[in-house]
C-alpha cells in the first residue's frame, strides 16, 4: 500500500486484547459525555495501532469500537458543522479531535489490510476494505461541514484501500454495513462515493445542500463503473484518478499503469432526465417524485442538480470570463451593516424621517464636490461596533469588465485579525486601483493550510447605499433598513438591481428607497436573480403612482 501505517510491538497494550474484554469496556463508556468518551476511544485505539494484534483480532475489536465512534463523531461535529470560516477555537479544537479519531480508526482497519493473503476469505477482505473506505469517507464528509480541505495523506489513503480491493479481487463485493443509510454498496461504489463529493465542489454550496449532494453521490455511484481503460466515446466525460497519487479524480486523464477511468455515461442519463422533468415542472416531476429527497424544495434543488451536472459529468464548470492571475492588496469588509456604514462615508446607518441638517448639508457637499459622498475608514463609532476594513490579498480575478468583474479569489493569513466568512454572505471589496467598494456575495470559503481563501463573486455596477422599507398595507409599521442600489450596466445587459433585506423579494412588490442623492422614491422589484445568507438580489424598475 501507497501508505505509512505505524509500527507495532507489544511495549503499551490496549485496555482489552480480545472481544470480550473489549465488549464490557464499551458497555462502561459514559454515552452522555461525549467528549470524554471520545477522548477515551482515541487513546485506546492509538494505542491498537501500536499493539501487535493478529488480523482477525484486530477487525473483532475494530468492529466493537466503530458504533460508539460513530455515535460521539456525530455528536461532537455538531459543534463545527456550517459554521462561519475561520473556526472559533472551540470548533477549531472540536474538528480536530473528530478528524483524528476518524484517521486513526482508518489506520486500524489499513493495519487489517496490511499484507493481507490473497487467498483469505473474499467477504472478510471485501469488509476491511469497505470499512476503511467508510471511516474515510465521514472524515471526508466532517472536512467539508468544517471547510477544510481534504489533505494529501487522506486520499493516499483511500485510493490505497480500494487498489487492495482490486488487488485481492474484492471491489465488486457487496458489503452490509449497519451504520451505513442505504442498501449494502460494493467496495468499488464506496470508492466512486468520495471521488464524486470530491468532484462536486461542496464547498461553494450551503450546508443543506451539501447534505443532499452528499446523499445523491451515494444513490448514484452504483452507475458509475471503475475501469482500468478508457470508456466508450460518449457524451460523458470519464472522470480519471492515479491509484499512486495522492489527488482526488479529475476530467484531465492520468496516465500509467495505476490510472482509472469512472465511467459516468449511465450517470449523466440519471441526471439529465431528473433536470429535464425538473424544469417541466408538474406534480409528477417534483424532488420527492424523481428520487431527489422530500426536503428538496425547489427552485433550490434543480439548483443544486445544475451545479453537480458539469462537475460529475460534463468535464467541469466553463468559467463565463476569462481567468487573469492577479496579486496586490484588497480592502474587504463584511456584513451589511458594516457596508452600508462605509458606503455612507462612515456614517450610522439611521432612519432616513429625521436627518441631521449637519449631515444632509456635509453629504450634498461631498456629492457635488467628489461626485459621491467620502470614504471614512477610521473612527471611535467602527471600532466600537467591530467594523473594520480587512486587507486580504487579491491571487486571481476572473475578466474585468467595466470597472468590474465577475469574481475575485482572495486570501488572508488566519492568523491576520479578520472577519468570519460563511457561503451566501454578502461582502464589499475594494482592489487596488478601485475608486470604491465593490458589492459581492461570498462564493466559497476554504481554509487551506495556514491561509483563509474565498471566491467572491462580485455585481457589476456602483452601489449606493439606501434606506428601505416595504409599502402598503400590510407593510404600514416595517421600518426602514440597510440596502443598496446598483445601476443598469449596459455591456453585461443587466437591468437596475437592488439588494434587500432577506425575505423581502415577491414579483411587483413595491418597496421605498431613500438616498442623500434621490431623496425618497418607489421601486417595483420584478426578478429574483439571487438569494443570500444575509441579502436577496433583485432587478427593479420606477414604481409607477
Amino acid at each position: 500500500m501507497n501508505v505509512e501505517l505505524p509500527s507495532t510491538g507489544n511495549e503499551q497494550p490496549p485496555a482489552f486484547t480480545e472481544a470480550l474484554a473489549c465488549r464490557a469496556w464499551c458497555a462502561a463508556l459514559p454515552m452522555g459525555n461525549p467528549v470524554q468518551v471520545q477522548a477515551q476511544l482515541l487513546r485506546q485505539l492509538h494505542l491498537m495501532n501500536r499493539f501487535t494484534l493478529d488480523a482477525a483480532t484486530r477487525l473483532a475489536l475494530l468492529e466493537l469500537l466503530r458504533e460508539p465512534v460513530y455515535f460521539v463523531q456525530e455528536e461532537v461535529a455538531r459543534k463545527f458543522s456550517g459554521r462561519p470560516l475561520p473556526l472559533a477555537p472551540p470548533e477549531q479544537a472540536a474538528f480536530d479531535s473528530v478528524h483524528t479519531l476518524w484517521q486513526a480508526l482508518a489506520t486500524g482497519y489499513l493495519h487489517c489490510l496490511s499484507g493481507r493473503p490473497a487467498s483469505g476469505d473474499p467477504a472478510e477482505a471485501a469488509r476491511v476494505c469497505a470499512r476503511t473506505l467508510a471511516a474515510l469517507h465521514r472524515d471526508y464528509v466532517d472536512l467539508i461541514r468544517a471547510g477544510m480541505q481534504p489533505e494529501g495523506l487522506l486520499w493516499r489513503r483511500v485510493h490505497a484501500a480500494y487498489a487492495v480491493a482490486e488487488k485481492l479481487d474484492v471491489a465488486g463485493l457487496a458489503v452490509a454495513d449497519p451504520l451505513r443509510d442505504g442498501p449494502a454498496a460494493t467496495v468499488a461504489d464506496a470508492y466512486v462515493e468520495i471521488l464524486l463529493l470530491a468532484a462536486g465542489s461542496l464547498h461553494e454550496m450551503t450546508p443543506r445542500q451539501q447534505g443532499w449532494v452528499m446523499r445523491w453521490a451515494r444513490r448514484w455511484a452504483a452507475k458509475v463503473s471503475v475501469l482500468a481503460s478508457l470508456p466508450p466515446e460518449s457524451p460523458a466525460l470519464p472522470l480519471s484518478v492515479d491509484l499512486a497519487s495522492d489527488a482526488p479524480a479529475r476530467f484531465r486523464p492520468y496516465s500509467g499503469p495505476n490510472a482509472r477511468w469512472l465511467d459516468t455515461a449511465e450517470l449523466r442519463k440519471s441526471l439529465k432526465t431528473r433536470l429535464k422533468r425538473l424544469a417541466e415542472g408538474g406534480e409528477n416531476n417534483t424532488p420527492e417524485k424523481l428520487g431527489l429527497g422530500e426536503d428538496c424544495p425547489q427552485p433550490a434543488c434543480g439548483e443544486a442538480l445544475r451545479r453537480i451536472y458539469p462537475r460529475w459529468v460534463k468535464g467541469g464548470v466553463l468559467r463565463r470570463h476569462e481567468r487573469h492571475p492577479m496579486h496586490g492588496a484588497c480592502r474587504f469588509v463584511v456584513g451589511v451593516d458594516a457596508i452600508h456604514y462605509y458606503l455612507s462615508g462612515s456614517q450610522p446607518f439611521k432612519s432616513p424621517e429625521a436627518p441631521t441638517v449637519d449631515l444632509l448639508r456635509r453629504q450634498r457637499e461631498e456629492l457635488a464636490t467628489f461626485d459621491r459622498v467620502a470614504e471614512r475608514f477610521e473612527d471611535e463609532y467602527s471600532r466600537n461596533h467591530g467594523y473594520q476594513l480587512e486587507n486580504w490579498e487579491v491571487v486571481e480575478d476572473w475578466g474585468m469588465i467595466d470597472q468590474s468583474s465577475g469574481g475575485l479569489r482572495l486570501e488572508r493569513a488566519l492568523k491576520q485579525a479578520g472577519g468570519r466568512l460563511a457561503v451566501g454572505q454578502l461582502v464589499a471589496v475594494r482592489p487596488a486601483g478601485a475608486s470604491g467598494l465593490l458589492l459581492g456575495a461570498v462564493r466559497w470559503a476554504q481554509v487551506r493550510g495556514e491561509a483563509m481563501t474565498a471566491g467572491i463573486q462580485l455585481f457589476p455596477g456602483k452601489p449606493t447605499p439606501v434606506a428601505v422599507r416595504a409599502t402598503g398595507v400590510q407593510a404600514e409599521r416595517d421600518p426602514w433598513r440597510p440596502g443598496f442600489l446598483l445601476p443598469p450596466v449596459t455591456a453585461l445587459e443587466l437591468p437596475a438591481c437592488a439588494v434587500l433585506p432577506p425575505g423581502s423579494f415577491k414579483a411587483n412588490r413595491i418597496f421605498e428607497a431613500w438616498s442623500v442623492a434621490e431623496g425618497s422614491r418607489r421601486i417595483r422589484l420584478i426578478d429574483a436573480l439571487d438569494r443570500g445568507a444575509d441579502y436577496e438580489r433583485a432587478t427593479w424598475a420606477p414604481a409607477g403612482d
